[in-house]
């Protein structure tokens, strides 16, 4: 599935290509870039599923170029990352407020029912697998009622990937601890507690989206 991106959504993005400049640092730059379709279509489901100005809270979010975009969006943010620091002058920049969290195993430090919208991008394939239940267990709890969840995950099932076993190539990026399928998603999400509303592939970055 190819995803329309809006182009209120690009410019939004474009708008912090100044600032991600700043820093010293290749990776920064090369995420802007690489990631910007992603990052584009994230904010595409926030808007769509979190219309208005609610606060949206950033999961694992460093180096922020999405907490920054949310914000000119003119949602209120809070921006979640164990290794923060060397990121902060970006989220600085937009005012955006950056809590220290070690998903796998820290209460996220913000009160029962008071979130509208968690985005949960680019993480889960990162997370020990005994720690997923903990982390999806948080967020729900922080979760307005009828708060919404967007996670984005790399696809282990997905031609790119199988294409690479086949070439006796491991197919899981190598700082990945476990890549899923989409189902095993969908069941991670259902066994902590969350109803899925929209669950779909897409050749953005080719990653699925739930």
């Amino acid at each position: 599935m190819r995803p329309k991106i809006s182009e209120v959504t690009k410019q939004v993005l474009l708008e912090i290509e100044e600032v991600i400049k700043t820093p010293q640092d290749g990776r920064v730059f090369t995420s802007y870039y690489l990631e910007f379709w992603r990052r584009a279509l994230i904010q595409e489901l926030v808007m769509k599923y979190c219309p208005g100005d609610g606060l949206v809270m950033d999961l694992d979010a460093q180096p922020f170029i999405l907490s920054c975009a949310l914000k000119l969006m003119g949602y209120k943010v809070i921006a979640y990352d164990y290794d923060a620091d060397p990121y902060l002058d970006i989220a600085k920049a937009y005012n955006v407020k950056v809590v220290k969290c070690d998903l796998e195993r820290d209460r996220i430090d913000t009160e029962d029912g008071s979130v509208d919208c968690a985005v949960f991008s680019e993480v889960i394939e990162h997370i020990n697998p005994y720690y997923i239940n903990h982390a999806l267990s948080e967020i729900n709890r922080v979760l307005k009622v009828g708060g919404k969840l967007i996670v984005t995950t790399p696809n282990i099932a997905s031609l790119f990937r199988r294409l690479k076993l086949l070439l006796g190539k491991q197919p899981v990026y190598r700082l990945h601890v476990k890549e899923y399928t989409k189902n095993e998603v969908e069941e991670l999400l259902r066994n902590s507690g969350f109803k899925i509303l929209e669950s779909f592939y897409s050749v953005v970055n080719d990653l699925h989206f739930v």
